[in-house]
């Protein structure tokens, strides 16, 4: 695997720079949205690039000349203060060198890495700043609607995660027709495990620690009943919760919000303490021997 790193703080500071609206969106299209032309056409992004950023809530070129800007400006001096996307950048080649021994297996070339900016708005406030893209393999992506205290050491963590979806979805393809709840989780799992494995347990994300021992046991009962349910659109609601699907149009399952990431990581967990494996290690496994193993929902 060789990592392409997009450098979106050069990027962004051109753009806050510039004073020509040909030029900011010439540099916006070319610099960072071309290399993730591929992953926008996967995601629904169609002929038009910068339609995809708006979908996806990123902030977009006539934003650094208009209101957005002095948010846009704290934002880059932030995360350059904090040395942010060269500790992304370190992160994924330590993520790269704990996968070297499987190399060999890993049919992974090149994959475009970029740490950039959205707006806290629609979806991105129900997390808690972060996100990220990273299933189809060759492209990752981690997104930041907050610049805080929280975010920023998260980082790190946030692209390995990503590197570890780039890995697992070549190994096991993310088809949207067929994936299941069970493969979902686990994907999921295995992700945030990965970024625990390198980075600790004090800094895995909301999507696993923001919950109650209640919300917990609910979505344990719910999602362990629908292990076989298969086809994305019926997937994700077990995923990302009642809210996001009510959001995308699909019903609600009694699920709490982002609930499928936290079984998934409790499941990952409890199979690497009792087989004594490593997260490397079970991301070449198939879901349901993970499942089977973990005992979780026995």
């Amino acid at each position: 695997m060789k990592l392409q790193i997009i450098d979106a703080e050069s990027i962004y500071r051109r753009l806050l720079n510039s004073a020509s609206v040909q030029e900011r969106e010439a540099i916006y299209r070319q610099e960072l949205l071309a290399p993730f032309e591929g992953m926008m056409r996967i995601y629904g992004g169609g002929d038009d690039p910068l339609a995809w950023a708006k979908m996806w809530a990123m902030y977009t070129p006539e934003d650094f000349d208009g209101e957005q800007r002095p948010l846009i400006e704290d934002m880059v001096r932030r995360l350059t203060d904090d040395g942010a996307w060269q500790r992304s950048a370190a992160a994924l080649e330590r993520g790269v060198a704990a996968f070297a021994p499987y190399a060999d297996r890993i049919a992974l070339d090149t994959i475009n890495c970029a740490v950039v900016l959205t707006k806290h708005a629609g979806v991105n406030t129900l997390g808690r700043g972060y996100a990220g893209f990273g299933g189809p393999p060759g492209y990752l992506m981690v997104t930041l609607s907050l610049v805080d205290d929280y975010t920023l050491p998260r980082v790190g963590p946030a692209s390995v995660h990503e590197l570890n979806h780039n890995v697992r979805f070549k190994i096991v393809p993310f088809l949207p027709m067929s994936i299941t709840v069970a493969d979902y989780i686990i994907a999921e799992g295995l992700a945030e495990s990965f970024a625990a494995e390198l980075f600790g347990h004090d800094l895995v994300g909301y999507m696993v620690t923001d919950f109650d021992e209640e919300e917990i046991a609910t979505a344990k009962r719910v999602i362990g009943g629908t292990l076989d349910v298969s086809g994305f659109n019926a997937v994700r609601s077990y995923i990302f919760g009642d809210t996001i699907a009510a959001s995308s149009g699909l019903p609600k399952v009694g699920v709490p919000d982002f609930a499928g990431y936290a079984i998934g990581y409790r499941v990952v967990q409890q199979y690497l303490q009792r087989t004594g494996r490593s997260v490397v290690d079970a991301t070449f496994l198939p879901s349901q021997e993970i499942i089977a193993e973990s005992g979780f929902f026995e």
